[in-house]
């Protein structure tokens, strides 16, 4: 084993510079894609300015709405600073919340209760403007609904009735445990929902998972670069038996990649804020042992290296999108059994152990070593 392991090094030592790319492509690229993409989503909020012509409870309480809204970066101004901004196309559309606001949805009217400004580059007015008006829907409907149960109370002289803060409260705790408008894009993972997403969340171990592949794919490669070598007929000189041999190497590139898969671990922990669990460590060496023993059985399959090349980026673009990683499928494409089967990543990404895909690794590997040892008898 000291033996090929020196002599693994040696080979490790001319290509260190492109092996150290593909080893640390999962890591970085993983990083650099979160950070990139939530900079990006941040950014790209609609600039909107408001004006309350009233401080009151229900209009504050309808700015502090739009404020949560991953779409909109809101800007509390006066009406003539608001007007001037939208003017120079500072802000995307301007919108006036009236004197009388909180008077009018209690008793239950939603008609020129806001008045909006906007400008021939106006792009994202409509959707902006939809949202507000479902925002004071909300509030009208509520009002609506208080009035009526007040009206109940009072018509057929209920027992202890409700207050009008305790029936709205009750039905703003009703819309939140029974979700009724909030949608958000799902991506296909095991990890629970936060309490409060983004608009677009990314699963960073999927991300690393994808490359992961892809870099464990192209490392794979020396198996294609060994094959075609002259000096590969004397390795029927060698000690070891065929199969002895590549079985080392194996175990040398799995435990020489599990270090950086470590390494990303400790990485996402400090710059992604993920929270590890030991079983999940073991989760990624299974992973990492399925990745391994599948690309070095694919890569068996080729004698060329720029076809291996081609079919290699095939697949990661394959498996990325039928795992839901990089583009949200829920709803579009159904969560067959047969679907996640053929998935090599499915285990990985809802967070268990790969079993049934190291089995065939293993199966498909063992097959490729013995033929190289037949062959070469």
């Amino acid at each position: 084993m000291m033996d090929i392991l020196y002599t693994r090094l040696l080979l490790w030592k001319k290509k260190s510079i492109s092996m150290l790319v593909w080893l640390l492509l999962p890591i970085v690229g993983t990083i650099l894609f979160i950070t990139s993409a939530n900079a990006i989503q941040e950014d790209s909020k609609v600039p909107v300015g408001i004006v309350l012509e009233e401080e009151t409870a229900l209009a504050n309480e309808l700015v502090d709405s739009i404020i949560a809204s991953e779409l909109v970066f809101l800007h509390v101004l006066s009406n003539d600073r608001a007007l001037y901004e939208l003017e120079k196309h500072e802000l995307d559309s301007v919108f006036i919340i009236h004197e009388g606001f909180e008077d009018a949805v209690l008793s239950g009217k939603r008609n020129n209760i806001i008045s909006s400004y906007r400008t021939e580059l106006s792009f994202a007015y409509s959707p902006i403007k939809e949202m507000i008006v479902s925002l004071v829907q909300e509030e009208t409907g509520r009002a609506k609904a208080a009035n009526y149960i007040l009206a109940m109370y009072e018509r057929y002289g209920g027992t202890d009735p409700w207050t009008w803060d305790e029936i709205t409260e009750q039905s703003k705790q009703k819309q939140i445990d029974e979700n009724l408008l909030n949608t958000a894009f799902a991506y296909s993972s095991g990890k629970q929902a936060d309490d409060n997403p983004s608009l677009l969340s990314w699963n960073a171990w999927g991300i690393w998972a994808i490359l992961s592949l892809l870099s464990t794919l192209f490392l794979s490669d020396w198996i294609i670069r060994e094959k075609n070598l002259a000096v590969s007929t004397r390795y029927t000189f060698i000690k070891k038996s065929l199969f002895s041999y590549y079985s080392q190497v194996i175990i040398l590139y799995v435990l020489l990649i599990f270090l950086f898969d470590l390494l990303a671990v400790a990485a996402f922990t400090i710059f992604l804020d993920e929270t590890i669990s030991l079983s999940f460590v073991f989760v990624i060496l299974s992973f990492r042992i399925m990745l391994c023993m599948l690309s070095i059985s694919i890569a068996n399959l080729f004698q060329r290296i720029s076809s291996y090349y081609g079919i290699s980026i095939i697949i990661v673009l394959l498996l990325a999108i039928i795992s839901g990683i990089v583009i949200p499928i829920s709803g579009f494409i159904p969560q067959h059994s047969l679907m996640n089967f053929i998935n090599p990543l499915h285990a990985f990404i809802s967070g268990n152990m790969t079993i049934m895909w190291n089995e065939i690794g293993l199966v498909s590997i063992t097959l490729a070593l013995l033929r190289k040892e037949i062959s070469n008898a």
